[in-house]
């Protein structure tokens, strides 16, 4: 609903644009999924349902959007951060770690569709801004979340020592 929303205060101030929507219906939620689709009648919204190929999916894309749940490491934002994609999420859980304020993308309030909005159209709008960012996102993914260094980072948090034939 707030990405939604957030669209529907960003389209006026748009450039011709497609919004692609990824993922399927949650059991049981097909009214919540039909009240969605209600919000979105008269915008360019495209529900692509569950997708099985990302870096397909990824390849169309000139940026990513997210509203975050409380989560750890949402994959969502990684995958698309990896992809060299600018990543606008919501602050919340472990976004707020993965996508850092005008370096790797935006990172908005929750519940604020107004400046989700205004993210929106500032990369929709600034095509060397959202390359500059892209690749600022793929350097800090690799970085700090190769699998490599996060094996060190929490060998360190737990206090294990780890020696050159990888036992500890």
């Amino acid at each position: 609903e707030e990405l939604l929303a957030a669209l529907r205060l960003a389209h006026p101030r748009l450039p011709a644009y497609r919004f692609l929507i990824a993922g399927g219906i949650e059991p049981d939620c097909d009214d919540y999924a039909g009240k969605l689709r209600g919000m979105a009648d008269g915008l360019p919204v495209e529900w692509l349902g569950d997708l099985q190929d990302m870096a397909a999916f990824h390849q169309q894309l000139d940026f990513f959007v997210m509203i975050s749940n409380p989560a750890g490491c949402p994959n969502a934002s990684l995958e698309a951060l990896a992809a060299g994609l600018p990543v606008i999420a919501t602050g919340v859980g472990g976004a707020g770690e993965q996508v850092i304020d005008g370096q790797t993308g935006r990172l908005v309030p929750s519940a604020r569709p107004d400046l989700l909005a205004e993210a929106i159209v500032e990369l929709a709008r600034q095509p060397g801004r959202r390359q500059e960012l892209g690749r600022q996102a793929r350097r800090h993914i690799e970085e700090h979340f190769q699998t490599t260094r996060m094996v060190v980072d929490y060998s360190r948090l737990l206090g294990l020592a780890l020696r050159g034939n990888g036992r500890s």
